[in-house]
């Protein structure tokens, strides 16, 4: 329905065959009709959009590390940090924040600090620790799983995590770093 009485009589006859069917003068209004049509349904049965999740800001502070062993040839590494959020398996979902490398270390420096952006329904964040290369794919040091569910202004992750890299007991490198709600979140009760 156009809302127009006259184009919809003239758009049903045109339907039927009059008025030269859909081909002559007044087809295009049977065109115009089936448009219509169309759209409105699309309209009705359309999925109801996914609730976007708000997302948080927090302050990181990545600081300094540990490498347990070289993964270079020339005795040393070149590592990184990604901060993961976890998906329903315990597994890493997205990347939130990924540090800068620092070159030929086993006792990198990062002294960095940057904003990290999650979800309040994230109750623990994966911390993993890696080897650069340029040629070949990076190596994998070690990961660990850190619990930020009470995280407030005035309650920060403040630690230096042990990553492991599932074939020893033994930690393959650490990471020390802090979380820290913004006071610019409007949540101020926690931030996960």
């Amino acid at each position: 329905m156009s809302g127009n009485i006259y184009m919809d009589i003239i758009s049903a006859q045109v339907s039927q065959g009059n008025f030269g069917g859909k081909n002559g003068q007044f087809g295009y209004l049977a065109k115009d009709q089936k448009r219509r049509e169309k759209k409105l349904s699309k309209a009705k049965y359309e999925s109801p959009k996914k609730k976007v999740e708000e997302k948080i800001e927090c302050d990181i502070s990545i600081r300094n590390g540990t490498v347990a062993e070289a993964t270079d040839s020339n005795g040393l590494s070149d590592p990184f940090v990604i901060i993961w959020s976890i998906d329903s398996e315990g597994q890493p979902d997205k990347s939130l924040y990924k540090s800068k490398v620092c070159k030929k270390t086993l006792s990198p420096n990062w002294d960095e600090s940057g904003i990290l952006k999650i979800k309040p329904s994230y109750k623990s964040l994966i911390v993993e620790l890696w080897d650069h290369d340029l040629l070949t794919a990076n190596d994998f040091i070690g990961r660990a799983t850190i619990f930020i569910g009470g995280l407030t202004s005035y309650n920060p992750f403040n630690d230096c995590i042990s990553v492991y890299d599932g074939k020893k007991s033994t930690p393959s490198g650490t990471v020390s770093l802090s979380i820290t709600k913004t006071s610019k979140s409007s949540n101020f009760s926690s931030c996960v």
